[in-house]
């Protein structure tokens, strides 16, 4: 009997791991879970890979499939090569709804327009003699902005590579790299018009004749040069401590024409004519004939004497009597 028991059961155990390795074989046999291809997909480094590619892509995630596109711009990758890259490092897929490529984004960070304007404007400088070193240039990109970006947490910079500017029409074609010190990173085409701009004080608010022009009334607008013509104020000090001649409206450029000197002496006021000689002091009030801003020569009325002196105004109702009518008007205003 126990050699039969032993026959049994070493034909049990034969059974079992017969048993286990069908069912090994079976496992190796089955289909992996196949893999999904995204359709939208945005890349953030320099290349694509099947992870980025692939849901479920396991080991292969790294292996690289193909370049990525400049920060900012996409490229197509076409399906046979996402196959034989998947076929190659084990992603079982299939492409099953005849798909001929697919589009990447690649992310990036725009480098700020005044940056780039910065760059194009002080490179057509360099590159143009012509130019007066104090001109600004006015930078206006061709689809209204440069669009120029960098990758994921690269530098905000560039630097003009290239630079073709027509001085007749201001047209200008440039080529930028962004960053500016990455030797690596693509270049960039950009085009345009510059053209030189003057900065022009303008008011913030409405200012009637009589009223004062204050520094915190100003602000500035950029105009294009040749349309500022000679008499254009270009100047905060042509412009504070002055009156209009006319009602002012917000934001319109103003003629030297537009504006005077404000009227502190008004014609019929009561003024204070004094006159100063050494150690004489002489004091008196009289009427003004006309009306005068600060530093100008009016008439005015000594209402004792019914006779006139001229004088300087000096502020607001006060009028200096000058030397040169000293005799006459120390008489006037002692009389």
């Amino acid at each position: 009997m126990k050699p039969m028991r032993a026959a049994m059961h070493l034909a049990k155990r034969s059974a079992a791991l017969a048993l286990a390795s069908a069912l090994a074989s079976a496992a190796l046999v089955l289909p992996a879970r196949a893999a999904e291809l995204r359709t939208d997909v945005t890349v953030t480094e320099n290349v694509v890979t099947l992870g980025d590619l692939f849901d479920g892509a396991g080991d292969a995630a790294r292996i690289v499939v193909a370049d990525a596109p400049a920060p900012g711009f996409t490229s197509d990758i076409s399906i046979s090569r996402i196959s034989l890259a998947a076929r190659r490092s084990g992603v079982a897929w299939r492409n099953t709804t005849g798909l001929t490529h697919i589009t990447v984004a690649r992310a990036g960070t725009a480098v700020p327009e005044p940056e780039v304007a910065a760059a194009v404007s002080s490179a057509i400088m360099a590159a143009t003699p012509a130019l007066p070193v104090t001109a600004k240039l006015q930078i206006d990109f061709a689809n209204g902005h440069a669009g120029v970006q960098v990758g994921i947490e690269q530098p905000l910079s560039v630097k003009v590579e290239q630079i073709a500017f027509n001085a007749r029409t201001g047209s200008f074609d440039a080529l930028l790299r962004a960053p500016a010190n990455d030797l690596a990173s693509p270049l960039r085409r950009v085009s345009g018009r510059a053209y030189p701009v003057l900065d022009v004080p303008v008011l913030t608010r409405d200012v009637a004749p009589g009223d004062v022009v204050r520094r915190q009334d100003i602000d500035w607008i950029r105009l294009p040069a040749n349309r500022v013509s000679q008499n254009i104020i270009t100047a905060e000090a042509q412009l504070v401590g002055m009156s209009p001649r006319y009602p002012v409206r917000t934001g319109e450029p103003l003629r030297m024409s537009d504006i005077q000197p404000p009227v502190v002496v008004a014609k019929g006021a009561q003024v204070d004519m004094t006159y100063v000689s050494g150690a004489l002091t002489l004091t008196a009030r009289g009427r003004a004939l006309q009306s005068g801003a600060i530093g100008d020569t009016v008439d005015i009325l000594n209402p004792r004497s019914n006779r006139t002196v001229q004088g300087i105004v000096e502020g607001p109702n006060m009028v200096r009597i000058e030397a040169f009518g000293a005799p006459r008007a120390a008489a006037e205003l002692k009389s």
